[in-house]
C-alpha cells in the first residue's frame, strides 16, 4: 500500500479537547503508515494530549463560543486551506465550515460524518438561536455532502439517512471503537476512597452536553434511593461549551440528592478504567433527537470493556447491537427502576467488544478510505 499524504480537518481542538474522538484514535494509528497533517484549531488552554500526527496551526484567534470561533476566523483558516490544501492526496473532514472551504480545493474530500452535524451545531445555542444555527449548519452540510468524493460514517443507520442525500455507493460504514489496552477492568478502590462511594454506583462517562439526558436520572434519584438507600451517581466528564453541569448540580440540590451525585470533572482517557470499573451500571441516557437515534458512540463500548452492564435510552443502534449482551434499554422511570434492579449485580464479559479495538477499526477505516479514493479514479 502506497503512503498517502492526508490532511485531517477535525471537529474541534485536536489535542486540547477534553474528550478525544474517533479521528484522534484512528489517525494517530494511521500515521505509522501515512503522512498525516491535522488542522489545529487551538480552542482549549487546558492539558494538551500528545499526538503522532503533524499539527498545522490554523492561526485562529481564540474564542470560547464555538460558532463565533469559526465565523470570526473564517478568513484565516480559509487562506490557510488555500495555501496547503492542494498538496494532499485526500482531505478527511468532519467540521462544517472548514469542510465547506475545503470543497474549493482540487484535492479529493472524504467526509467523516461522525455526528448529525445540524443538530449537533444547534445544541450549543439557546432558543431561538438554536433553530437558526441548525438551519445554517444543515444548508452547509447538504453542500458538503453533495460535493464530497466519499463519506465514512459510524453506523448503518447513518448510512441509510445519508443515502437519501447522496449515492449509497460513496458511503462506507466504519464503527466507533475503543483502546482495549487502556480501557479494561481494574481495581477501583482508590476511586471509592476518593469520592466516598457506596454501592450501587450508577455512572456516566463522557462530555456533559445538552443532548445527554442526565437530568432525568437525577430526577429518578429519590426513587432509586428508596430502593437502594446507598446508591450514588458518579458523573465522569467535563463541561464543554455549555453550562449543563451547573444545571445538573442545581437540579440535584432541588431534588435533595446533591450528596449522592458526584461530579469528577475531566479525567484523562488513559485514567478512565478505574472510574468505569467502580460503576455497577453504566448510563447512556440520550434525549429523543435524530442525532442520538442514528449514532452509536464509544461510551457504550467503554462500559462493556470494563465489564459494566449498560442502561441506555434513545440509542437503538447500541440497544439492538448488544441486546442480551450487556446493554438494556428503558423508557421511563418505572422501566428504569425495574431494569436497574435486574442488572445491578450483573457483570459483562469484556471480550464482547474486543473486535472494536482501535487497532482493528483503524485498519477498516484505512481500507474504506482507499476504496473511496479508488472509486473516484
Amino acid at each position: 500500500m502506497d503512503e498517502l499524504r492526508i490532511l485531517v480537518i477535525p471537529t474541534t481542538d485536536w489535542i486540547g479537547h477534553p474528550v478525544p474522538n474517533r479521528l484522534n484514535f484512528i489517525f494517530d494509528r494511521l500515521s505509522k503508515r501515512h503522512e498525516i497533517d491535522v488542522c489545529y484549531f487551538n480552542m482549549y488552554d487546558e492539558y494538551k494530549r500528545d499526538t503522532e500526527c503533524n499539527l498545522i496551526d490554523m492561526d485562529c484567534m481564540p474564542n470560547s463560543e464555538v460558532g463565533v470561533y469559526y465565523l470570526a476566523n473564517f478568513r484565516r483558516f480559509s487562506q490557510k486551506l488555500r495555501d496547503i490544501g492542494g498538496s494532499y492526496d485526500v482531505i478527511i473532514s468532519s467540521n462544517i465550515i472548514p469542510s465547506f472551504m475545503a470543497n474549493l480545493q482540487d484535492t479529493k474530500i472524504i467526509l467523516d460524518y461522525l455526528d448529525h452535524f445540524p443538530e449537533s451545531a444547534a445544541s450549543y445555542y439557546k432558543k431561538p438561536l438554536d433553530k437558526l444555527a441548525e438551519k445554517i449548519a444543515g444548508s452547509l452540510t447538504s453542500i458538503n455532502l453533495k460535493i464530497a468524493d466519499g463519506i465514512i460514517t459510524p453506523t448503518h443507520r447513518f448510512k441509510k439517512h445519508l443515502s437519501n442525500k447522496v449515492s449509497e455507493d460513496i458511503i462506507k460504514v466504519v464503527p466507533n471503537g475503543l483502546d482495549i489496552n487502556k480501557i479494561h477492568p481494574i481495581d477501583p478502590s482508590h476511586v471509592y476512597e476518593k469520592y466516598n462511594l457506596s454501592r450501587p454506583v450508577l455512572g456516566y462517562v463522557g462530555s456533559l452536553e445538552e443532548w445527554i439526558d442526565l437530568e432525568s436520572i437525577i430526577e429518578f434519584m429519590p426513587s432509586i434511593k428508596k430502593r437502594f438507600p446507598k446508591a450514588k451517581l458518579l458523573v465522569v466528564g467535563p463541561d464543554l461549551h455549555t453550562d449543563y453541569s451547573n444545571f445538573l448540580k442545581n437540579l440535584s440540590k432541588k431534588f435533595g440528592v446533591e450528596d449522592d451525585v458526584i461530579f469528577t470533572g475531566r479525567i484523562k482517557y488513559d485514567n478512565l478504567s478505574p472510574y468505569i470499573s467502580a460503576m455497577d451500571v453504566g448510563l447512556n441516557p440520550r434525549k429523543p433527537l435524530k442525532m442520538n437515534s442514528l449514532t452509536m458512540g464509544s461510551k457504550v463500548l467503554t462500559y462493556l470493556a470494563c465489564g459494566v452492564p449498560v442502561l441506555s435510552k434513545n440509542m437503538p443502534e447500541a440497544e439492538e447491537k448488544f441486546i442480551g449482551k450487556g446493554v438494556y434499554s428503558y423508557t421511563d422511570s418505572s422501566d428504569f427502576l425495574g431494569k436497574l434492579a435486574e442488572i445491578v449485580s450483573k457483570r459483562v464479559h469484556p471480550a464482547i467488544v474486543r473486535k472494536y479495538d482501535w487497532d482493528i477499526i483503524s485498519r477498516k477505516y484505512e481500507n474504506a478510505m482507499i476504496d473511496l479514493l479508488n472509486k473516484k479514479e
